[in-house]
């Protein structure tokens, strides 16, 4: 039998164990959902705004803005 706080009466001193390791997965699964919510749903939402809109590709937009900038830098780069 347990009293208020926990404690079996076979181990009065320390607290039962199975009821923790219990929490402590039920603990463990919710936090591995929690951490990977954000990048589920934007997985998700990604998936979804790629096969209904005509999203940019995001490597050659970024090749044209890497080309640009050099272009910048050896222009108004100060001679030697």
């Amino acid at each position: 039998m347990r009293d208020p706080k926990g404690i079996c009466d076979s181990c009065k001193s320390d607290p039962c164990k199975t009821r923790y390791l219990t929490a402590s997965t039920q603990a463990t699964a919710m936090g591995i959902i929690r951490s990977c919510f954000s990048f589920i749903a934007g997985t998700v939402f990604g998936v979804y705004m790629a096969q209904s809109y005509q999203v940019p590709d995001v490597k050659k937009e970024a090749d044209t803005a890497l080309l640009q900038a050099k272009q910048v830098e050896e222009k108004y780069r100060k001679s030697k």
